[in-house]
């Protein structure tokens, strides 16, 4: 089914109506809502809430966020405090703890026995609360040239609860400057005294893969493992133009011990030292990981030559450094590596960005099955298919990449259009995958005014790479799934000021496709579509109206025009190789 210039979009063949509870082959069935009203007031100062860390374990929810105001019997120490809060399934409240100081979750994992792990970033002193009564405090980074705490949430933490809301323990992660770097500025003449924010580690997601607990981070800088025999180090750049030097961005993966030590770094991906030869920025612009079938899968953008790192096997890409013009050559790479030392990996295509802003990154990867699931944000062309490409400034995507062999096996891009990339820009807030489906969430912004014009939620069915469009009322911050039909979102209207937790059931149908060679399945793209339709093989084509009346018939075809069909919903039939797919 392909939704003609500016209507509801499916890319399958699937009834659709914009004004049904079912969207494309996704349905989703509310549950249960609660609200938490009074989080946050803009007059008291302080970041408005953005995002909600969510998880589930078994039937209960737990829910993060940060708030400014009174509220729930919960007095805020700062404007930047967060909570922790347990429903069960009917999301009636079991526990609260509250996150005094400038702190914020980012990550969570299930326990398997009712608690969580749970990690964030912190910049000063936070008291952590507990059930019991026991809270402890730990302290973020203390910025060595100036010998005292940053503003920037600089140093990570994780923690461990349990299912009756006790914390079990609790550990900081502090990046420290390297060295290494100071002495090269020195011997180069270069000005290396770093300020707040060019150094962090800051978690963004937990995993659990054979009995261990590792934690995904962005890093600038150097981290140390407990006893200090292992060092991840971000790489770093010279901009000797400026005569200035500090850490690039990297990503590593921890692997924690039962205490939250940092007990090694299974992976690291970073820039090469700037006596190695780079002069500019290269640096890892997004980083994810995921575990599936005793492997560890990353997938990171980058910029110029990097360094990867997996159980001691290595590997080197490279991205061509931008010219005069500006901007940056971004690589898409997928690592897939093993305990065993056996690393492989695939670079693709890399795509020019001309706008720096959060315009090209992967949000998140999943394993599900034999295919890896890859979300994110793009502009101009797609890296994972580079047919593909984003309307106006940007499009949020979802792609599926096959698990052993790492290529592409289709995409599908969102397709808003934000407007004049002038003065608006889209964003991806999040994406969570239950069962056969992925979602994607984010906003449209107001560049002028930081305002949001517009909230997005898309749904794409796993098994037919169709993709439709929710409609939010309010906007998304933040999702989480219980493995089976079990989705929660946390939504808000802008500006914030109460948060609601609503839980839903949600169902898929497959789509119908009767080819039975999958290489002759027929992708279709863009969708809406407005003068083009393209087709990723050579195939005869019958666009039919959802009457029944047949409107285009075209042979051998890999692009039809449509611009002459009249606005509307249309079911198309593709035939190649014999096999016929709707």
């Amino acid at each position: 089914m392909i939704m003609k210039k500016n209507f509801f979009t499916c890319i399958a063949l699937v009834a659709l109506s914009a004004s049904s509870a079912l969207y494309a082959n996704v349905t989703l069935g509310e549950v249960e809502s609660v609200s938490l009203n009074g989080v946050y007031d803009s007059s008291l100062g302080g970041d408005e809430p953005t995002t909600n860390v969510m998880a589930y374990s078994g039937n209960d929810l737990y829910v993060s966020g940060n708030f400014n105001k009174a509220f729930n019997g919960f007095v805020p120490l700062t404007t930047g405090d967060a909570y922790i809060i347990k429903y069960n399934q009917n999301l009636e409240e079991q526990w609260k703890v509250q996150l005094q100081g400038a702190v914020s979750v980012t990550a969570m994992l299930a326990d398997g026995e009712g608690g969580m792990y749970i990690a964030g970033t912190l910049a000063d002193v936070v008291e952590f609360g507990s059930t019991d009564n026991n809270t402890q405090s730990i302290a973020g980074y203390e910025d060595e040239t100036w010998g005292e705490y940053t503003t920037y949430k600089a140093a990570s933490f994780v923690s461990h609860y349990n299912s009756e809301g006790v914390l079990l323990a609790i550990k900081s992660i502090l990046p420290k400057i390297d060295q290494k770097l100071n002495d090269y500025a020195t011997e180069n003449g270069l000005w290396a005294m770093i300020l707040d924010g060019d150094t962090y580690c800051s978690i963004t997601k937990l995993i659990e893969m054979d009995g261990s607990i590792l934690a995904v981070a962005n890093l600038k800088g150097s981290v140390e493992t407990a006893d200090g025999t292992q060092t991840a180090v971000s790489g770093s750049y010279a901009n000797a133009d400026a005569g200035l030097a500090a850490p690039s961005a990297a990503g590593i993966v921890m692997e924690l011990d039962d205490e939250l030590n940092v007990e090694s770094f299974p992976v690291v991906v970073a820039s090469r030292f700037c006596g190695d030869g780079n002069v500019a920025d290269e640096s890892v612009t997004s980083f994810t990981a995921a575990a599936g079938d005793n492997k560890l899968y990353v997938a990171f953008n980058s910029v110029g030559t990097i360094n990867v790192n997996a159980y001691n096997a290595t590997e080197q890409v490279a991205n061509e450094m931008p010219g005069d013009e500006g901007g940056s050559n971004y690589g898409y790479t997928v690592v897939a590596a093993s305990a065993d030392g056996e690393m492989q990996l695939k670079n693709y295509e890399t795509v020019y960005v001309s706008v720096l802003t959060q315009a090209t990154g992967i949000d998140e990867l999943e394993a599900v099955g034999n295919r890896l699931v890859v979300t994110g944000l793009f502009q101009n062309a797609l890296g994972f298919d580079k047919n593909i490409t984003a309307t106006s400034g940007s499009d949020m995507y979802v792609a599926s990449i096959n698990a052993e062999t790492l290529n592409t096996e289709w995409a599908v891009a969102t397709g808003y259009n934000e407007g004049d990339t002038n003065d608006y820009q889209e964003f991806i807030a999040g994406s969570a995958i239950s069962g056969n489906a992925a979602y994607v969430y984010g906003y449209n912004e107001d560049k002028n005014s930081d305002g949001k014009t517009a909230s997005l939620l898309y749904a794409v069915d796993l098994n037919g790479n169709n993709i439709s469009d929710m409609k939010p009322a309010d906007y998304i911050l933040g999702m989480a799934e219980n493995g089976s039909t079990r989705i929660a979102t946390a939504h808000a209207a802008s500006p914030v000021t109460d948060v609601t937790f609503t839980t839903y059931d949600a169902t898929t149908s497959a789509v119908r496709n009767i080819a039975a060679d999958k290489s002759q399945q027929v992708s279709v793209y863009p969708n809406p579509v407005a003068d083009a339709l393209n087709f990723s093989l050579p195939c005869d084509v019958e666009v039919y109206s959802l009457d029944g009346k047949q409107v285009l018939d075209v042979a051998g075809a890999t692009s039809v025009d449509v611009s002459g069909l009249n606005s509307g919903v249309y079911v198309v039939k593709t035939v190649t190789a014999g096999e016929t797919s709707f």
